[in-house]
């Protein structure tokens, strides 16, 4: 099945609220998790922070940790900071509105940690955004990127939207089935990260829908 790029059928307010509405709790904690088996900041980079769902959990789990949390949608950086501030979290993370394609202004080497959660599958050419985490991160830093896998046909699709959203409202259960339409599969993503220097074995099947790359910069 070939990957199709995610169409607007929502607006951005429409598709903020609904993908906060979903219940991701879950997802980040496993996510904060694993990331921490390794090393870790003290500079963090999200790209495609959301809610802040991420940044909250790992700046909830120690204060050595600063996150830079950027967005394209003013829409979601809205909900990221309320619920930034009912985590009482405002002095760790930073808010920034930037789309990943755009991200001139950010030095090479900057961050000590790049992190990003299924952001690579909502963008029309996902190898820029790797491309940004490569460049943002310093030599001997750390780049943690887990994004969905497309399925290879419409019935695992919908098997994944049964099993995994189905208590969500038809528009989030449409929003998930669209993410996994987007997604890129194991090859795709290991094909592009080689392209950047990133040896396949540090892309890998984390689930049964999510890949993840885990790779310390060494150059």
């Amino acid at each position: 099945m070939d990957r199709t790029p995610e169409p607007d059928i929502f607006s951005p307010s429409e598709e903020a609220a609904e993908y906060h509405a979903m219940d991701h709790s879950g997802v980040n904690r496993q996510f904060v998790d694993e990331l921490l088996t390794g090393p870790t900041g003290p500079l963090v980079v999200d790209l495609g922070c959301g809610p802040a769902g991420i940044p909250i959990e790992l700046c909830q789990r120690s204060t050595q940790y600063e996150v830079i949390a950027t967005d394209g949608e003013v829409e979601m950086l809205e909900i990221a900071k309320r619920e930034i501030d009912i985590a009482g979290c405002l002095g760790q993370i930073s808010l920034n509105h930037v789309q990943v394609e755009c991200m001139e202004m950010y030095e090479d080497g900057m961050a000590d940690t790049v992190i990003s959660n299924s952001l690579l599958h909502h963008l029309d050419q996902p190898q820029k955004g790797l491309e940004v985490a490569v460049r943002l991160t310093r030599k001997g830093g750390r780049i943690f990127i887990r994004d969905l896998a497309r399925p290879e046909n419409q019935e695992e699709i919908e098997a994944q939207v049964a099993a995994y959203c189905p208590e969500e409202s038809e528009n989030g259960q449409q929003l998930f089935r669209q993410s996994l339409h987007a997604a890129l599969t194991l090859n795709e993503i290991r094909n592009i990260a080689r392209g950047l220097g990133i040896p396949e074995d540090h892309v890998q099947m984390t689930s049964d829908r999510h890949w993840t790359i885990d790779w310390c910069r060494q150059t």
